[in-house]
């Protein structure tokens, strides 16, 4: 580590990083070597036979997966692919994994850590949610890998996703899933991961809080309504009619039909 991080001192030097981001990295330095111990271990084993590969892989990555809820269901077949494909993730606190409208390249699952989802509305208003470990985040490149016909260029991540703490996740690359559904595609279009899928997904999580919401708000108008002023019940109405067409108009489009 000590070489490493005098290494990493030299580069920052040279090419005069602000000592903001001199922090940032070194704080990720450490947060890192605590959790991996200074070791690529994807790298230490990409060398080796393919069958020892994948069971060490296996080993190391087996019982994190199946803390995923959209993985649980799936056979060890379709489990040892993932495990061959998934990478280690380190993120700071505050680090911003994504920002709204980037191209999604990867899902990204949690295993220890809290995420705060951000998606801007129409005037100026913003839905947030929390991520916790077993939530996931990228879901749009499921439903991009199951369209038909298929498009090649990314999807736009719909949030903006930042580290509330310290977070320790695995990512599986837009490649690697897409090489995943395209060959188990008889597991990927069961209706019950479908319906998994979207449970957990942020993007449909945040479209049916701000709904509840919207009913919420039209069940209050309609049993307090005889006690409303006419000008304040007015008021509402017009309020009411604005976050209807915001927020239906958010809905989450997707393939999994």
């Amino acid at each position: 580590m000590q070489l490493r991080c005098r290494d990493m001192e030299w580069w920052m030097r040279r090419r005069q990083l602000p000592s903001r981001l001199r922090q940032r990295v070194r704080h990720y330095e450490r947060q890192r070597w605590a959790t991996m111990g200074g070791e690529d271990e994807m790298e230490l084993v990409k060398d080796l036979p393919e069958g020892l590969r994948r069971d060490i892989k296996r080993h190391l990555c087996l019982d994190l997966i199946k803390k995923v809820p959209l993985f649980h269901n799936l056979d060890d077949l379709i489990l040892d692919n993932i495990c061959d494909r998934v990478k280690p993730l380190v993120f700071s606190k505050d680090e911003k994994i994504i920002r709204e409208g980037d191209p999604v390249q990867r899902m990204v699952f949690i295993v220890r850590g809290r995420i705060k989802s951000s998606q801007s509305l129409s005037k100026g208003m913003v839905a947030t949610s929390v991520l916790e470990p077993g939530g996931f985040l990228g879901d749009e490149l499921l439903s991009w890998c199951l369209r038909r016909p298929f498009i090649d260029r990314l999807p736009a991540s719909s949030a903006t996703f930042a580290c509330i703490e310290s977070t320790e996740a695995f990512g599986l690359e837009a490649n690697s899933l897409r090489y995943i559904t395209d060959h188990f595609r008889y597991k990927f279009a069961n209706e019950r991961l479908k319906r998994t899928a979207r449970y957990y997904s942020s993007n449909w999580r945040t479209w049916a809080a701000v709904n509840i919401q919207f009913a919420w708000r039209r069940y209050r108008m309609r049993t307090r309504g005889p006690v409303i002023p006419v000008t304040e019940s007015g008021g509402t109405e017009r309020r009411l009619l604005q976050y209807a067409a915001m927020f239906m108009s958010i809905r989450p489009h997707d393939h999994l039909e």
